[in-house]
């Protein structure tokens, strides 16, 4: 498929344009993803939803893409890849107008699984795409372009979702989207060449209901536990048993099937399964901080949320000085190298945060995004080229919807981990400062305390109730900034299993 592609695609112009066209079509689903946590709270307010309804807004986009993004490679191979693109785009395109004209929850949850279920693919298909229509010394000079539309989609989501919702209201956050998923169709028709089809190709329709079922049951099971208390909720009894049934059945099922959905043997091959292992964590990385930072400014610093959006920028420019400053660092480092300092860097960022307090300012978050963001440029695009570096071209298709499903996947779960570590950790924290307050507490009635936090008067306790809160949860961020440090310098070791590649440049 490679080589078809190579002779179809000659001109450095036509590669060049194809580039730009993949990397808009990737940017659409990845910016839709992250659009909603900005204009979570208006959605709230105009649908007339407490909040874990209107949550599943969230779930519903992290389950469906979940699912979606391990379909691309059969329907690329059926159908041929530039179709499936342009019907995935389609879709796509008429969820999120569909989406921004709902009037109930019900009709949100199902554009918006709509969305997931289509757009999750599309980053797969582009993916595949870009490392056909570029010969192996290339693709890390494409891939480090490419790259920005995947990871900058979530970076740049949530200021975009929140200034929308600033001008006008959360809707045009979504039905923005659907003129540029107009023009994204005809230039991929225009640019974008087809590949051979297998019209015999079937689906191991066994192997993909198990999955899908599994990954469902899993993430609800993962986003609703710290609401219901976990196990002690027969509901989430019920996800766990369903979702560890089918996982086991699709485990078995892959590896004794003479045709799988997925085929297991495709991590045989050990650059492609450290590079699935670490682009899971980089997911991880990626969308949990996204998540943690706007809560924490918003909820201890009641910051608007406008101004927390945009707070998350300089996490997008800190990307782009990574990716260009590895346009010179690809021609003298080793990619195991670079990978390791795009992680290294991430560490002193995660580092960096841990210094955070109740008085956390601008400048700090503007400073820890950027750290972040320089290293995630810096990691990504050595990481995509050595994972794809020792696999068929034939497997390409194959190998870009399972690293693209190890991404999405390790997200929905990192953000629901995340959660549950910052409530348990607060709810403890809580619970030990409480036993130092007490009337006959004298450090209570020194001067500078009183009248605000006077335990004698139901005002002051108010207060000091509230600052208490603060000062736990501030711990439980904490926490989960040294959980995400610990998981970075963990996946260093890995990189040593890496076969030696050859210069990147």
């Amino acid at each position: 498929m490679s080589d078809q592609l190579s002779e179809i695609v000659e001109s450095r112009a036509h590669r060049s344009l194809i580039l730009f066209v993949l990397a808009l079509a990737a940017a659409l689903p990845t910016i839709n993803l992250t659009v909603a946590n900005a204009v979570l709270p208006q959605m709230q307010g105009d649908l007339s939803t407490n909040l874990e309804e209107v949550s599943w807004v969230l779930t519903a986009a992290l389950v469906s893409t979940a699912i979606g993004v391990p379909t691309s490679s059969w329907f690329s191979m059926r159908f041929g890849r530039r179709r499936s693109l342009l019907v995935a785009l389609t879709i796509f395109t008429f969820s999120s107008a569909m989406f921004g004209v709902a009037t109930t929850l019900e009709e949100v949850i199902l554009w918006r699984a709509c969305q997931g279920l289509f757009g999750g693919p599309i980053p797969a298909l582009c993916m595949a795409g870009l490392l056909d229509a570029y010969p192996k010394r290339a693709h890390a000079m494409a891939l480090a372009f490419w790259s920005g539309s995947v990871m900058l989609g979530p970076i740049m989501g949530p200021p975009l979702g929140g200034y929308m919702a600033e001008i006008y209201n959360w809707r045009l956050a979504f039905v923005f989207l659907a003129p540029f998923g107009v023009l994204t169709y005809f230039l991929v028709l225009a640019a974008v060449p087809e590949t051979r089809r297998f019209p015999d190709l079937r689906l191991d329709w066994l192997g993909f209901a198990a999955l899908c079922v599994g990954v469902a049951a899993l993430q609800v099971m993962l986003d609703r536990g710290n609401r219901l208390d976990w196990f002690e909720s027969a509901e989430i009894v019920m996800w766990a048993v369903i979702g560890g049934f089918a996982m086991y059945w699709f485990l078995v099922h892959s590896l004794t099937s003479r045709l799988p959905f997925i085929d297991l043997r495709i991590f045989l091959d050990k650059n492609y399964a450290i590079g699935c292992t670490c682009i899971a964590i980089s997911g991880m990385l990626t969308f949990a901080p996204l998540m943690l930072l706007p809560n924490l400014l918003a909820q201890l610093r009641e910051l608007p949320v406008e101004i927390v959006s945009f707070m998350l920028i300089p996490r997008g420019v800190g990307y782009a000085i990574g990716t260009l400053g590895l346009a010179r660092l690809v021609r003298i480092m080793d990619g195991r190298a670079m990978l390791a300092l795009g992680f290294a860097i991430q560490a002193c960022g995660f580092w960096y945060l841990l210094t955070f307090d109740l008085t956390v300012g601008p400048s700090q978050v503007f400073l820890g995004g950027m750290i972040l963001g320089i290293g995630e440029g810096v990691m990504w695009t050595p990481l995509a080229t050595i994972t794809f570096l020792t696999l068929a071209p034939s497997l390409r298709s194959y190998g870009a919807a399972i690293f693209q499903f190890a991404r999405f996947f390790a997200s929905g779960v990192s953000i629901s981990i995340a959660v549950v570590l910052l409530t348990r950790s607060t709810q403890v924290n809580r619970a030990t400062l409480n036993e130092h307050i007490s009337p006959f507490n004298e450090s209570l009635h020194l001067p500078e305390f009183l009248p605000a936090w006077d335990p004698t008067t139901l005002q002051g306790l108010a207060r000091l109730e509230g600052e208490l809160f603060r000062q736990a949860a501030m711990i439980g961020y904490l926490n989960d900034f040294w959980a995400l440090l610990v998981l970075t310098l963990a996946v260093l070791p890995l990189i040593l299993l890496l076969d030696r590649p050859p210069r990147l440049g």
